[in-house]
């Protein structure tokens, strides 16, 4: 008797990919945790990782691509140019939002803090240089630096937008 290809190389890796729902039966009677034990395939794990990868990859390019149009937009905010506050609070929201998915978890913090630094100062816009010109130099790395190299990073910053929110001395004293 044949079998069919299938069938062999199925039964010869083990079977089919499954995803197993826990039962119901153990939901309502309080054995099931709120995070339920799934098997998978591990090939389809692979692939799925190896989509990721080339997801993580394409996002650099674009994550390239908005800091770039942030530096302009700042620079254009510099010269005088209306509606760039909004422009640039609207770029730094699209990277906090997306970067850490991609594995760029210091660029999404860095655009947290640009985006903070704007709800902070809602008539103004806080000078952000340092901000902007860490996360160019981010950008460019791959991978991204993590762990305490990266907090060191989130400090400087969150160091410097302290100094520029404090006024100046004279400033306290009334002159």
């Amino acid at each position: 008797m044949q079998h069919k290809p299938d069938v062999a190389i199925r039964s010869l890796l083990g079977g089919p990919p499954e995803i197993v729902p826990v039962p119901s039966i153990a939901e309502t009677k309080g054995l099931a945790t709120d995070d339920a034990h799934l098997r998978m395939d591990p090939r389809i794990l692979t692939r799925i990782n190896d989509v990721v990868s080339v997801l993580q990859q394409d996002y650099t390019k674009v994550l390239l691509t908005h800091v770039a149009d942030l530096e302009r937009a700042y620079i254009d905010w510099k010269s005088g140019t209306q509606d760039t506050r909004a422009k640039i609070y609207d770029i730094a929201h699209d990277i906090r939002g997306v970067a850490g998915t991609f594995g760029r978890s210091l660029s999404g913090q860095i655009a947290t803090r640009i985006c903070a630094l704007f709800d902070q100062t809602p008539h103004a816009i806080p000078a952000i240089d340092d901000h902007i010109d860490a996360l160019n130099q981010v950008a460019n790395l791959s991978p991204e630096p993590e762990g305490a190299f990266a907090q060191l990073v989130l400090n400087r910053l969150d160091g410097a937008a302290d100094q520029l929110q404090m006024p100046a001395p004279d400033e306290k004293a009334g002159g």
